[in-house]
């Protein structure tokens, strides 16, 4: 991977750059924006808006179906009643990512789990009062900690111990951008952008160009660059996310499994590739095992790459990113 030294952390954002060098006057947009998965979603569509606005509003409709699927606070989800009650999960739909994310969690060790939803609780970030548990509240949760209590069969998801509970916020919005993507293509929209909150999948070229994904710096103002993609998905991950400081020191809502503190083994993680449920999964695995050893576990996978930057400021990127990968002058020089 090529190394840039950056003084400032990379920060993705999708920010649509894309749009601000759009020709309308040559191609009609249609966007929808709601508030999803406890962020902003934006759904725009290339084309006539009678042969686009339903499609859109299909899309947003299949993500508000996930959204209230993969809940771990709607008592109606089957997540909850699996936290609260210990009931087993069924729902195929449910079982489909929680097989994926469990592979995840093989690839990397652990590093990836969908059981640290109690060291969210316990820190603060799901209630939105964030603090700095003792260690003896991190070492009762952690008992409960690790993708090995969960047992996941052909038709059912079982975990071992009462206290072990699971949260999809690692993977789910990856999963449904991914699905608003699929109705689109199903719906007859040949050309397509998904946002949410970061994560984002370009369907087709916008026109004759690829689309731009812009990278954004969080210390200061502007893009750092920008990516050129088309059927990919563009997601990132940082510790400039949800996060809170105390006496100095930064604690982000990624959280390493084996010690139950906020992970710091990067900065910034930006992942693309075509499945983003796994890309949205794979681009918290650096900010645990750090990058030596994500580098290994992300090239495995064909066609992925990626941008990371550690903590003291300095990025790498996949080779394949070459010709994809558009830094601006400055940040060429930094």
């Amino acid at each position: 991977m090529k190394k840039i030294v950056l003084l400032a952390v990379l920060f993705f954002a999708a920010g649509l750059f894309a749009f601000r060098m759009y020709n309308e006057r040559r191609f009609n947009l249609e966007k929808r924006t709601v508030f999803l998965m406890d962020t902003l979603v934006s759904v725009y569509a290339v084309g006539p808006k009678q042969k686009v606005s339903a499609p859109l509003e299909l899309a947003l409709k299949r993500m508000r179906e996930i959204e209230a699927k993969f809940s771990a606070f709607d008592p109606k989800s089957p997540v909850y009643a699996f936290n609260h009650f210990g009931t087993p999960i069924t729902d195929k739909e449910i079982l489909s990512v929680a097989r994926a994310a469990l592979k995840v969690s093989e690839l990397s060790d652990g590093a990836f789990d969908i059981t640290t939803f109690p060291l969210s609780e316990l820190w603060g970030f799901a209630s939105k009062s964030p603090r700095v548990p003792t260690d003896d509240e991190i070492r009762d949760v952690l008992k409960s900690v690790g993708y090995k209590h969960l047992v996941l069969t052909e038709g059912r998801l079982e975990k071992d111990a009462p206290g072990v509970v699971i949260g999809f916020g690692g993977i789910a919005k990856g999963y449904a951008v991914g699905e608003a993507v699929r109705v689109l293509r199903e719906n007859g929209v040949a050309s397509a952008l998904v946002e949410a909150g970061g994560h984002v999948y370009a369907l087709g070229k916008r026109g004759k160009n690829y689309w731009k994904v812009g990278i954004q710096d969080p210390r200061g103002e502007g893009i750092l660059g920008y990516v050129e993609i088309e059927d990919m998905a563009v997601l990132g991950s940082g510790d400039y996310e949800r996060f809170f400081i105390d006496k100095g020191k930064r604690y982000s809502h990624i959280f390493d499994p084996r010690t139950g503190h906020p992970a710091q083994g990067a900065s910034a993680v930006t992942i693309i590739y075509n499945d983003p449920m796994l890309a949205d999964a794979l681009a918290k695995v650096p900010f645990v095992l750090g990058l030596e050893k994500s580098r290994d576990i992300i090239g495995s996978i064909p066609g992925m790459e990626a941008i990371m930057v550690a903590a003291e400021g300095e990025v790498t990127y996949s080779p394949g990113l070459k010709d994809r990968l558009k830094l601006l002058p400055d940040t060429e020089q930094r």
